[in-house]
């Protein structure tokens, strides 16, 4: 069954309230709800049923939904937005190489948490209970046809690009999306313990490589750019300067990742904010009035502008969209205007007094990395940005050929720099294909950190030159550009994380 597809999962468990309390109670009773359906279906499903397996009173529901009916619509739509940005936005945004977006879509598609027998009986329900046709069509039916769409282009993108005119691409669109139907029916029907998601995934691509031989190899294998050479051997030199897989490390390492943003020392008055890009998705950390922090997208819902553009600073009662007349609250509840709803909650956790924030993606728990209790009591001392011509793999693998004893990599994207007087930390972040911005943090424990600082400051100075010259040499290199760097256990471990996302070529 194909799905919508929305730009704001996050948004139905932000709509019920401003307070986190009140966003986790909302959350977790869509949460419920789902649970009923899937056990009851729309029309068995009741308000106490709701209640007791959320384990919170009747009245609560009042505060939140108008009616059982809202409170089902609002279970479907948190579905259907949950599909759009965890499956339908990362697949869109790789369209441009059919062959991987194909690929992504089967594997998140058949997802365990996206295609659970829960959640996709759900879906079911709906559709096939004719007291709730109505509202799937209205929440679902032209995403329905915006997902047909999407296979479809890639369908016609990938004929076209091996010659293959004897194909039909409505036809091989429709093939692909009843075989995902099927397999989901067949979910729906079965216990989690029962369900053999790798042969599902193969089933799939079995069938895309039935139309387009040497493509689509079975779910598991190595992707061409990756199989001939050892574990962790060099990335093609291609790979330092690819959109495509830019697009995949964004998504599958950098989202997911908890990206330093921080010190709790910068925010001492309601209003104050801290902003940062966590690898393409723009963040903002605020206090309000009860010393509460939010993290919070920092992103118009009008159009995609950051509503703040320096890195620290004060506002003074509510953050203000100047260009389309909005006001959000501190907690990110929308005051003034009219957009799509509140602004998107982010995860956001603390080390010390370190903040921390990731963009989502796949589930994370909280940063177990011992390196940050070096850092988490320490004082901020400066935060400085430098542009960097190069890819910020190339940053990275610097970063882990030589290891030093004072210097702990955090995965897959920051370097901590610990020292007697204080610490440094390096958050290095693409900006383009082959381009990349670092920022510096600096920490210190008193005076003492300004040796300590100096040292950093020729060291990157040597490291981002470096990078620079090893960048234009590798967009200038043979394809068997020779592998003489030594390998590092933890670069070996960086390269296949990356190999894996590799695209065929």
């Amino acid at each position: 069954m194909s799905q919508p597809a929305s730009t704001a999962l996050a948004e139905p468990a932000a709509n019920g309230g401003g307070s986190r309390i009140r966003q986790r109670q909302r959350q977790r009773l869509i949460d419920a709800c789902i649970s009923a359906l899937h056990l009851y279906g729309p029309s068995r499903t009741t308000v106490e049923k709701v209640v007791a397996l959320a384990d919170l009173s009747p009245g609560i529901v009042r505060f939140y939904f108008d009616s059982k009916a809202a409170m089902l619509i609002a279970s479907l739509a948190y579905l259907a937005a949950e599909f759009g940005e965890r499956v339908l936005a990362p697949v869109a945004r790789l369209k441009h190489q059919p062959v991987q977006a194909l690929r992504l879509l089967v594997d998140l598609y058949l997802d365990a948490d996206i295609a659970s027998p829960r959640k996709v009986s759900v879906w079911y329900a709906f559709w096939g209970e004719a007291t709730a046709r109505q509202e799937y069509q209205d929440i679902c039916g032209q995403k329905d046809e915006e997902f047909a769409a999407l296979v479809r282009e890639l369908m016609q993108s990938l004929i076209a690009a091996r010659g293959a005119t004897h194909l039909d691409a409505d036809g091989v669109a429709l093939g692909l999306i009843g075989v995902l139907e099927v397999l989901w029916q067949g979910f729906a029907f079965e216990s989690e313990a029962n369900i053999d998601r790798a042969a599902a995934v193969a089933r799939s691509l079995a069938y895309l490589r039935s139309l387009f031989p040497g493509e689509f190899g079975p779910a598991g294998a190595p992707p061409p750019a990756a199989a001939s050479g050892a574990a962790g051997a060099r990335l093609p030199a291609w790979a330092y300067a690819d959109a495509a897989l830019l697009g995949a490390e964004r998504e599958q390492l950098l989202r997911p990742a908890w990206q330093l943003l921080g010190h709790e020392a910068e925010l001492r008055a309601a209003g104050d904010f801290l902003s940062g890009d966590l690898a393409g998705e723009r963040a903002i950390v605020v206090r309000d009035a009860r010393g509460r922090l939010h993290a919070l997208r920092n992103t118009c819902r009008r159009s995609p502008h950051a509503l703040v553009t320096v890195r620290r600073g004060h506002l003074k009662s509510a953050i203000h969209c100047a260009a389309h007349g909005l006001t959000y609250g501190f907690d990110g509840r929308l005051i003034e205007g009219a957009t799509p709803g509140d602004l998107t909650v982010l995860e956001m956790t603390r080390q010390g007094r370190l903040i921390l924030v990731r963009a989502g993606g796949a589930a994370a728990a909280r940063p177990a990395e011992p390196a940050w209790d070096a850092c988490a009591m320490l004082l901020p001392r400066a935060v400085a940005d430098v542009d960097v011509a190069a890819d910020w793999k190339v940053i990275v693998e610097q970063w882990l050929e030589s290891p030093q004893p004072q210097q702990h990599f955090v995965a897959p994207n920051q370097l901590l720099d610990v020292r007697q007087a204080g610490a440094s930390i390096l958050q290095v972040v693409p900006t383009a294909p082959g381009r990349c911005r670092i920022r510096r943090f600096d920490f210190s424990a008193g005076r003492r950190a300004a040796r300590g600082s100096r040292e950093t400051d020729a060291a990157l100075r040597a490291q981002i030159e470096l990078a620079e010259s090893i960048q234009s040499g590798l967009m200038g290199a043979a394809p068997d550009l020779p592998d003489a760097t030594p390998t590092t256990p933890a670069l070996a471990r960086f390269r296949e994380s990356i190999a894996v996302l590799v695209p065929a070529r």
